[in-house]
């Protein structure tokens, strides 16, 4: 019996070409999305390694008020290589966006721990300037360019001599404020007050895994807020903290994702269930239970998710590097692809779950019926009117509308479920909306530190779900098409022109789209309030998208789903009367 519900879970899928393909595509982003999740963050830690290595970066870098502190941290026990106290203060620089502070450190020679890597043009800033790579590619300056500080004396005018990377520095301006390396006489020109001066001590351990416990007890032994230490472990996951907004959207999105999912899973599988009620019934009259036979949608649904699984862990792995390319401002190398299978058994879990309990629950009920019931039914019967086709009535709506929504209606976990996914789908629109606005609020000359890959990402996942809308628009469609073909050639036989039997089909679906995208506008504002608040955003900078903008979010789905449905509805409401009489 077993061998009999493979071979029928698979009989005829051939001519569900299309209900196939968008399975595949629904399982496949669902899974390239929690891939991406683990793999952006894991494609940095690599260059990072790399570029400690290169600097024989600091196990331990403590921020402390004298040089004689940051000589006493360098001669405590399990020290194995530190270097002589660099000075560091505060200074205003005239940067191209307008004055902002940033750190200058006072280099006496060459460091030999936490070594400033060039990128262009010098290491050694002799009686210029060298300014942290990140900061220099966002403000805009270049080698070769003048860049003037305020000192106490006057203004202080340092050529770039060039731009470097530490691995102990994230990109800028998340962290704010940027970074410079001058020489020491330089440094006493800019800031002649010592006392205005800070030390940095840069430690090597004999023992790396011992870090925390070495910067707890230099934190210590210093007086409160009087001392700064960073292991690290602390100075890569601020270097990795870059993705953790990507990683965020890509979480929001996949819950966005998994939720049509369900409902277009919900969608069409209820409706071949439907429509192959007779062959239910005859499954069941040669011995299958309804356990069985709704076994049977499951097993191809779960099958078709599995390629899908595939295909969006490719994805995902190759699209990682690309989305984690922001963070190598200050890293060296380039990003890594580093598939981990893990994250595929990860990502198979919750979409294979969401695929056979959709595929469960919308057939379940449908293979109760008795074996004499399923063979005489065909096709199922329309439900009851609802109370939305009878409100419509009332209000003097269209027949063409009126006769739509009746059918529409009348199949009413079918007309939620197709709710369900486009207001999941609008709401996602709305939520980029409200990102553009916020991103657009600035003053030009304030530098913002979201890379331009995120807004990508968030456009990118919004055409995905619409494409996964459109195409289950046309498929809803052409199930309709098929449920009433008989009902428009009895429409056709009492007066009906083919234009009033497609805007039936065109204008219901039209009108239910338009409800839900409303519907959607607070709840993707809702849901971009909540994303803006837990990555950490200013709420005085928060920007809700203007009402012109999310008014268009119900006209746009109008259009969208008028062009959707439009063409299947045609094609039925130009076929023959006498074929369409004698459909079944």
């Amino acid at each position: 019996m077993t061998a009999t519900v493979v071979k029928l879970a698979f009989a005829g899928i051939r001519t569900r070409l299309l209900a196939s393909v968008i399975t595949v595509l629904l399982a496949a982003t669902a899974t390239s999305t929690i891939v991406l999740a683990f793999e952006v963050g894991a494609s940095a830690r690599d260059p990072w390694q790399r570029t400690f290595d290169a600097a024989n970066g600091a196990h331990v870098l403590a921020d402390v008020p004298t040089e004689a502190d940051a000589r006493d941290i360098a001669a405590r026990p399990g020290v194995a290589e530190a270097d002589e106290p660099t000075p560091i203060t505060t200074a205003q620089a005239r940067l191209p966006a307008g004055t902002e502070a940033l750190l200058i450190v006072g280099l006496d020679s060459r460091p030999t721990v936490n070594v400033p890597i060039a990128v262009d043009g010098a290491h050694d800033p002799g009686a210029g300037i060298v300014l942290e790579h990140s900061l220099a590619d966002a403000v805009g300056i270049t080698v070769g360019d003048t860049l003037r500080l305020q000192a106490p004396s006057g203004p202080v005018d340092l050529n770039v001599v060039g731009t470097a990377i530490s691995p102990s520095v994230s990109r800028y301006p998340r962290q704010n404020p940027g970074l410079a390396w001058v020489s020491r006489s330089t440094l006493e020109a800019v800031q002649p007050d010592s006392s205005q001066w800070n030390w940095l001590a840069p430690i090597r351990l004999v023992d790396p895994t011992l870090e925390r416990a070495f910067a707890d007890d230099v934190f210590r032994s210093f007086p409160p807020r009087t001392v700064y230490t960073i292991t690290a472990g602390e100075q890569r996951e601020n270097t990795l903290i870059e993705t953790q907004p990507t990683s965020l959207i890509l979480t929001t999105y996949t819950i966005v994702i998994l939720l049509v999912v369900f409902t277009v899973i919900g969608i069409l599988i209820g409706a071949r269930a439907s429509q192959q009620r007779r062959e239910i019934g005859l499954a069941k009259a040669v011995g299958l239970t309804p356990r069985q036979v709704s076994t049977i949608f499951t097993i191809e649904t779960t099958t078709l998710g599995v390629v899908g699984l595939l295909i969006g862990f490719a994805v995902g792995v190759l699209a990682a590097p690309r989305l984690a390319q922001p963070t190598f401002a200050t890293l060296l190398g380039t990003p890594t692809i580093a598939p981990n299978p893990i994250h595929l058994v990860v990502a198979a879990i919750p979409i294979l779950l969401v695929l056979a309990i959709g595929a469960w629950v919308s057939t379940r009920r449908r293979s109760r019926l008795s074996v004499v019931g399923a063979i005489r039914s065909g096709a199922g019967r329309p439900g009851s009117r609802s109370r939305i086709a009878r409100l419509a009535d009332r209000a003097g709506a269209s027949l063409p509308l009126a006769l739509g929504l009746k059918d529409l209606l009348a199949q009413r976990g079918r007309a939620a479920l197709l709710s369900a996914a486009i207001a999941a789908t609008t709401g996602s629109v709305v939520f980029a909306l409200c990102m553009k606005a916020t991103l657009d609020a600035p003053a030009s000359n304030v530098v913002s530190d979201v890379p331009a890959e995120l807004p990508a990402l968030v456009y990118t996942l919004d055409g995905v779900l619409l494409v996964i809308a459109v195409t289950t628009l046309v498929a809803v469609t052409i199930l309709a098409v098929r449920e009433h073909v008989r009902d428009f050639g009895v429409l056709r036989t009492v007066g009906f022109t083919p234009r009033q039997v497609t805007s039936s089909l065109v204008s219901a679906h039209t009108a239910v789209a338009v409800v839900a995208a409303t519907a959607s506008i607070p709840l993707g504002i809702g849901l971009y309030i909540g994303m803006y608040g837990a990555a950490g955003g200013d709420s005085s900078d928060l920007v809700i998208a203007p009402w012109w903008w999310l008014g268009l979010v119900p006209t746009a789905a109008a259009v969208i789903v008028s062009v959707s449905t439009g063409l299947p509805a045609r094609i039925a409401a130009r076929t023959p009367i006498i074929d369409a009489l004698r459909y079944e």
